[in-house]
């Protein structure tokens, strides 16, 4: 009988995997390159890492890069866009504004869109429609210029055609009718209509199917190969692909439906990882959550164990999805990242990434510029013998030498140059979070560092220093954390639908009736995948401004059936949200309703944790791997030791400095700082003042 569930993390230079066993709950974990010209092969090398035939696996959760990397590379098909006439130019003139940064004063810098557009001009073709903000129709479908504007698009060689009219949301039947007539002429392309995404922001809702459209057919045939090829391998059960939103959804759906929630997978999964270690294994219910992998470092918080949300998620300035996701801030800072000058001379750490292929010039595959990972070796922090159990072999004379082409007109040393460049990422890093705190409105005293992904436990300690925290947790598996969230994410369904008015004059009945409806599709879509209507949990939120503003926000609605006291409590809410997030509140104000929403989940998985063996505060001797020369400041050398993880037992104790190593991933106890390791494994860094 099939006994595991398998969690495979493919990042941009390593793919992560974890095997969970169904029977007793123990885990089996591994790491392997990955393959960029095509993820899946560096897929079915993790699942042959594991000693088990794949008949034996009973689910498989995934996430990947490939959407991301599409989107980010410009690599995707060529797709067009059908638009009401009149509205061409709106993804190139994006919401008039710009980014309040250095780009304010520019008068150089050029809209994302306008410079490396999804859609060219040429491929964005308006027809002659119109409907009102009631969706009564002012003019017309004129079915003639929608078949010839269909027609070039299919002449040109566009592989993937993005709907978007204006008021679709209120009425669909002039999209519904233009769809029709693209899937007639353009029977191959792929078709993504706004009907996704049924709200109000005529922008955001473009954007939208955009990112759906282009990511589609680069999605579709990236999950049918890998379908194939577990199938070739033994494996016939679900695949299950994590989506932005904190859930999973299954293969077929994904590509149908929303290929364009799967841009930041395995982000997300660090973030359900992080809710399931709050809901069942720490006291902590507050983290900070940082997952730095080889190339890029990806942030985000769990406040109170549920991990916020953003209803404005952005690829690029102005380059929107307008769905709900875990909100995940990325930069391109992590282990591959290349040392570089820029053009005035000045260090610079990535965003360009040494990647799997051909990685730090440590590695020895032909790498000849710099990265992070070079500096770490350079300092002693990473020991060639202990990195990745010894299966893949650094050269520390490799690593030198790189970090002297850069060190040198800076007239620094190697060593100089890669402590620098240490702490230069770690200020960085803090950097990205101090805005995701600040814009939240909370206090990081309040919060636990979470530290995973292959390089997090290496910069953990440092950053939280920098960033007022006295807490670090390192998880047991802290490269495979990612995967782990895949494992326990719940299959999650979202549905909203725009309805504008004051909400007391829109009324219970109204809400209520709205609320049921949205409800029965997501019930509907969740046990149409597998969920058992029992298990299903239903969450409902307005979103609302007060009258006369221009953006909205989203608040739970918490009172079930609708009464008038649950819209007061609910109102009381949103005052409260405004004074802790604007600073103040208008009681006094009513409140205008824009969108309601309704999210559905199925039973989510439980971490799965083993106790580890009870030891004394000093580690057993066999968990002192070795004593080795480690640099810090760029000039002094001091002996270090370097535990095993493995054989560390709980209530161990380490002083700083040290380094711990679990052959995936290295642990940087700094100076004053203390670690500790409890009952399941996790090492946690007390830092003092």
């Amino acid at each position: 009988m099939p006994k595991y569930h398998l969690g495979i993390d493919v990042g941009g230079t390593f793919t992560d995997a974890v095997l969970v066993s169904l029977d007793d709950g123990s885990v089996s974990r591994c790491k392997v390159r990955t393959t960029p010209e095509d993820q899946s092969v560096g897929v079915l090398d993790a699942i042959s890492e594991f000693d088990i035939s794949p008949s034996d696996i009973s689910m498989f959760s995934h996430g990947n890069t490939v959407a991301i990397n599409a989107l980010l590379e410009r690599k995707g098909p060529k797709t067009g866009l059908i638009c009401t006439e009149g509205t061409r130019d709106m993804l190139d003139m994006g919401g008039l504004v710009r980014p309040p940064g250095d780009e304010l004063y520019d008068a150089t810098w050029t809209r994302p869109h306008l410079e490396r557009p999804l859609v060219h001009r040429r491929y964005i073709r308006d027809i002659r429609e119109r409907l009102i903000s009631d969706g009564s129709v002012h003019v017309g479908l004129d079915e003639d210029s929608v078949r010839k504007e269909v027609q070039f698009l299919k002449d040109e060689g566009v592989e993937s055609v993005a709907i978007c009219l204006l008021h679709a949301y209120v009425n669909p039947a002039h999209e519904n009718r233009v769809e029709d007539i693209v899937r007639e002429v353009m029977p191959d392309a792929y078709v993504q209509a706004s009907s996704i995404r049924p709200v109000i922001g005529e922008l955001d809702r473009t954007f939208t199917v955009v990112l759906n459209a282009y990511t589609g057919p680069v999605i579709g045939r990236y999950l049918n190969r890998l379908r194939d090829r577990l199938k070739e391998i033994g494996y016939d059960g679900d695949v299950l692909v994590t989506q932005m939103n904190g859930g999973v959804r299954t293969l077929e759906r994904t590509i149908e439906e929303l290929p364009g929630y799967t841009i930041q997978s395995g982000p997300t999964a660090g973030l359900l990882g992080a809710e399931a270690y709050a809901r069942e294994i720490l006291d902590e219910k507050n983290f900070l959550c940082v997952d730095i992998g080889g190339t890029s470092t990806d942030i985000g918080l769990v406040d109170d164990g549920q991990a916020l949300k953003t209803d404005d998620w952005e690829l690029e300035f102005g380059i929107r999805l307008g769905f709900p996701a875990l909100d995940v801030r990325s930069i391109g800072a992590g282990g591959g990242s290349i040392i570089q000058l820029d053009e005035l001379g000045t260090l610079r750490i990535g965003p360009e990434s040494a990647g799997a292929v051909p990685g730090p010039a440590s590695y020895g595959r032909g790498g000849i510029e710099p990265a992070i990972t070079d500096a770490l070796v350079a300092m002693g922090i990473v020991q060639p013998e202990l990195f990745l159990d010894g299966r893949m072999e650094l050269s520390r004379d490799a690593a030198v030498a790189a970090l002297e082409t850069v060190a040198e007109p800076l007239s620094m040393t190697a060593l100089e140059l890669a402590c620098g460049v240490f702490d230069l990422m770690n200020a960085q890093i803090e950097q990205e979070t101090s805005k995701i705190i600040f814009e939240r409105a909370v206090d990081p005293k309040d919060f636990v560092l979470l530290a995973y992904g292959g390089a997090g436990p290496v910069h953990a300690a440092s950053i939280a220093r920098i960033a007022g925290i006295s807490r670090v947790v390192i998880p047991y598996f802290p490269g495979g954390f990612s995967a782990l969230g895949m494992v326990v994410a719940p299959l999650r369904a979202e549905h909203a639908v725009s309805v504008v008015g004051q909400i007391d004059v829109i009324g219970p009945e109204r809400l209520q009736e709205i609320f049921e409806k949205l409800g029965a599709q997501v019930t509907g879509d969740l046990t149409s995948q597998g969920v058992d209507v029992e298990d299903v949990t239903i969450e409902r939120s307005l979103h609302g401004h007060y009258v006369g503003q221009g953006f909205a926000n989203r608040i739970p609605f918490t009172g079930w059936p609708v009464t008038t006291e649950a819209i007061e409590e609910w109102k009381q809410g949103f005052h409260a949200f405004y004074d802790k997030s604007y600073g103040y509140s208008a009681p006094e104000s009513p409140i205008e309703v824009t969108t309601m929403t309704v999210s559905g989940s199925g039973r989510p998985g439980r971490m799965p944790v083993t106790r580890i063996p009870s030891g004394g505060a000093q580690p057993d001797e066999d968990a002192l791997v070795m004593v080795r020369d480690v640099c810090l400041d760029g000039r002094t050398w001091q002996q270090m030791p370097f535990y095993h993880r493995t054989a560390l037992r709980a209530g161990n104790r380490i002083e700083g400095p040290a380094v711990v190593d679990d052959g995936l991933s290295t642990i940087l106890v700094t100076p004053e700082s203390t670690a500790s390791v409890d009952d399941y494994g996790d090492v946690i860094i007390d830092i003092r003042a």
